[in-house]
């Protein structure tokens, strides 16, 4: 269970970085968690990430979850590059959504902690 709590941080750790990146000043992250499944949302208030990009994003998190990916190199991240890292994040998340509402971007993920349940 450590390692489940690590994974989740570096998940958001990964996100926020990305969105700070690109000029966002107003991120407020909400984890819930339970006994199968763990959703982690993410709002950039008055986002800067380009919308040219938003489908992109939604693309590479909603990449098959690799437990194979997730176990070796989890602990990887931080380390490469930023789309190397995002390949990552998809692969460890089971469902992913990203939307802009009004100026605000919302990514949820969604993470089963039974590895093949969806």
């Amino acid at each position: 269970m450590q390692n489940e709590v690590k994974k989740i941080t570096r998940l958001v750790d990964e996100v926020t970085s990305l969105l700070m990146r690109s000029g966002s000043n107003d991120i407020n992250i909400r984890i819930k968690r339970d006994s199968e499944l763990s959703t982690i949302t993410i709002i950039d208030y008055n986002s800067a990430y380009p919308n040219d990009e938003i489908s992109s994003l939604n693309d590479v998190l909603n990449i098959q979850r690799q437990c194979e990916v997730e176990e070796f190199y989890w602990e990887l991240m931080g380390d490469d590059s930023h789309e190397d890292e995002l390949f990552l994040v998809g692969s460890m998340v089971d469902k992913a959504t990203v939307n802009k509402i009004d100026n605000d971007l919302h990514i949820v993920m969604y993470r089963y902690l039974t590895k093949f349940k969806k």
